[in-house]
């Protein structure tokens, strides 16, 4: 029995997220790649396929109660309750990693990490479980990644990056060629800070990938993008970017119906 069966047998509910996933998702050869990246992080991190099972569903049944409070309310977990929740290194990265298998918004970011390819130096601020590295490591000279905690197999999978445990706050200016910042925004207060870090840290001509989230009630998101990102886009055009790609990603949830989405943009530094 190959990997990503045992994981579905052992839960109803990812049976059914599975069985929801377009096939084209399924029997694409990076669903196998990020299926071989999770049966390494639980080896390596001695975690049985029970173990990571309970500590996604556990979230799924928090994050369902954040939606539901959130279309009664118009509020994030954070407004209602400023005492954010607190997870382990590994049990966020086990969410994450899971979170791509099992639903198409997440497997689509990663789609678009792989097609926007990038050249020269790169950084990545926010590395989580190390799927940004996975699909660009053989795309650049030079890697640097920046995390509060990093998981030790980062430190075996990817022995050539410069993995810092620390924040990012503009130590390379004028540096790097491209700059990652994928599921980051909404965790920081002040996300046109950060954008205006990237820029400072860019070369002329290099690029930021990075996403949005609106409508998404995480437990730890402390800022939320309107869905109509014009006056998003005129902040960035003003601190100097220019917008390059963008494209829109709706999240399809089973149960509710909260106009989420995330967007994908790819923006230069113009000068």
């Amino acid at each position: 029995m190959n990997f990503i069966q045992q994981v579905i047998d052992s839960s109803r509910l990812l049976n059914v997220l599975y069985d929801n996933l377009d096939k084209e998702i399924t029997g694409n050869p990076n669903y196998q790649k990020l299926c071989d990246y999770l049966s390494n992080y639980l080896e390596f991190n001695k975690l049985s396929i029970e173990e990571a099972v309970e500590i996604y569903t556990r979230f799924i049944s928090s994050y369902n109660k954040d939606c539901r409070q959130f279309i009664k309310t118009n509020k994030y977990p954070y407004e209602l309750n400023p005492e954010l929740a607190t997870l382990s290194r590994e049990e966020y990265d086990i969410i994450l990693l899971f979170s791509v298998l099992f639903s198409t918004h997440r497997f689509r970011i990663m789609e678009l990490i792989q097609e926007k390819k990038g050249s020269g130096k790169a950084l990545y601020i926010g590395l989580g479980p190390g799927l940004e590295l996975l699909y660009t490591q053989a795309d650049f000279t030079e890697k640097i990644a920046y995390d509060l905690a990093v998981n030790p197999f980062l430190n075996k999978q990817f022995p050539e990056v410069k993995l810092n445990h620390e924040l990012y706050s503009g130590q390379n200016p004028d540096y790097f060629d491209s700059i990652y910042m994928i599921e980051l925004l909404e965790h920081v207060p002040d996300p046109f800070q950060l954008l205006k870090i990237a820029y400072a840290s860019l070369k002329t001509g290099g690029k930021v990938l990075f996403t949005t989230a609106s409508n998404i009630p995480q437990f730890d998101h402390v800022f939320n993008f309107s869905p109509d990102h014009t006056e998003f886009e005129s902040k960035l055009q003003e601190m100097g970017f220019n917008i390059l790609f963008k494209e829109k990603i709706q999240h399809n949830y089973i149960t509710v119906d909260l106009n989420s989405s995330n967007h994908f943009y790819v923006i230069e530094k113009t000068k």
